[in-house]
């Protein structure tokens, strides 16, 4: 367990990486912006998707897990990840809130990938733990199955975020290091 002086430092750590994202997706769009007109899209199609909206802040007190019904509560830096923005999209990124995480949950195609994670992906987190561990965190593509998972281990620790994108896996201790990967300086 993560002692208090550590949360703190960690949740303010957070606030900044959170900062840094938003402050650099003019980096992160001109990146994508040339990579996506090099595989043939136009530039015009690019700039649809080359887009940061961050709605306001919205109260939350705890997020849905997959299991229906249940939730948990937030911990100090998921608490500090909603006091932060509310629905944030970013390119591919989109940080959920409740409500959405709730309607992803809820789809045919999520419900069968969750399925098809635990018959077939050994040691992914839904083979691992069940659906009262496990909570949505992000989508980078519902079609595709890109998304990250909060995973909690333990009641009362910080989840973990596991991503799954294009038949990878990437598995962080907290949300700071997963901000942290985000801006491209990986922890883990």
């Amino acid at each position: 367990m993560i002692g208090t002086d550590t949360t703190q430092d960690m949740v303010l750590e957070l606030q900044d990486e959170m900062s840094q994202y938003q402050y650099q997706f003019g980096v992160r769009r001109n990146d994508f912006l040339v990579e996506a007109m090099s595989y043939g899209m136009s530039e015009e199609e690019a700039r649809a998707y080359a887009i940061q909206r961050i709605g306001p802040v919205v109260p939350v007190t705890c997020i849905p897990t997959l299991a229906l019904g249940k939730v948990r509560p937030l911990s100090p830096m998921l608490a500090a990840r909603y006091q932060y923005a509310g629905d944030w999209k970013d390119i591919h990124e989109h940080l959920l809130l409740p409500d959405e995480v709730l309607r992803i949950a809820g789809t045919q195609h999520f419900r069968s990938w969750i399925s098809d994670m635990r018959n077939y992906w050994v040691e992914s987190a839904p083979y691992r733990f069940g659906d009262d561990r496990l909570s949505l965190l992000s989508v980078a593509s519902e079609k595709e199955g890109h998304f990250s998972m909060l995973v909690w281990r333990e009641p009362g620790e910080e989840p973990e975020v596991w991503t799954y994108a294009s038949q990878h896996e990437y598995r962080f201790s907290h949300l700071l290091h997963w901000f942290k990967w985000l801006n491209g300086r990986s922890e883990e």
